[in-house]
């Protein structure tokens, strides 16, 4: 005997279907897929199966309390897994369609590191795109700040990774001095994901840990659900999934 789907099963593919069909009516080809599951591993799955180029995710913002600390927040494990560039749209983000993404500005922020300089790319080449400025930010806390060998090292490096992935780029951006110039702490990037000048972040992040895919500590997250505009997070490192 086949099993009846849930009433509430039937509703959400009644939504899902009236959102596509809003679509369709532009001139996007859309298909739909309803599965059973936990968020992250079936949207983990279907990444693997089908090998995306672009990953979009609704983010909610950050809840309180040790539970949702020790459980994690679906979408910062997934953008920690998965390869292929997601673009997030966090809760702060005005709701809408808007075909013509006429963005002013993009927000390109990093850490100094190698793994992070990945997504320098992405944010100029979309700068040259939509012929938008793009402002740098390099993540750089107090110690970091404080020992003027160890970031000039940091800096080369991450320079050097750049090199690698842009060797036709301004000079500018394989600069150390640069990136030192346009170093800020937290709550600095933050303050200026909040404004609502930036149309998209471009963001790198690291591969973590399996522990550090159920903690709250990476910026990424906190950046992902204060953030006004959609963050587009590039992730590199090694393939610990």
């Amino acid at each position: 005997m086949t099993a009846q789907p849930s009433l509430s099963r039937i509703e959400a593919e009644e939504r899902l279907e009236a959102f596509a069909a809003g679509l369709r009516r532009t001139g996007l080809e859309v298909k739909t897929l309803i599965e059973d599951g936990t968020p992250c591993q079936v949207i983990l799955s279907e990444v693997k199966a089908h090998a995306p180029d672009l990953l979009v995710l609704g983010v909610h913002g950050i809840h309180l309390g040790a539970d949702h600390l020790l459980i994690g927040s679906n979408t910062e494990k997934i953008l920690l897994t998965v390869r292929c560039p997601t673009l997030s749209v966090g809760a702060h983000v005005r709701g809408g369609v808007d075909l013509s993404l006429k963005l002013k500005q993009i927000l390109y922020c990093s850490d100094f590191t190698p793994e992070a300089a990945a997504a320098a790319p992405y944010a100029m080449q979309l700068g040259k795109q939509f012929d938008v400025p793009v402002d740098v930010c390099q993540l750089a806390s107090t110690p970091f700040k404080q020992d003027p060998k160890s970031a000039q090292k940091l800096a080369e490096e991450y320079c050097e990774a750049l090199r690698r992935m842009m060797p036709e780029t301004e000079d500018r951006w394989c600069t150390p001095a640069f990136h030192l110039e346009h170093g800020l702490e937290l709550n600095q990037i933050l303050e200026r994901a909040e404004a609502e000048t930036a149309g998209l972040i471009v963001l790198g992040v690291r591969a973590e840990s399996q522990l550090g895919r159920h903690l709250h500590t990476s910026f990424a997250y906190q950046l992902l659900t204060r953030a006004a505009c959609p963050v587009l997070s590039i992730r590199a490192g090694p393939n610990d999934s």
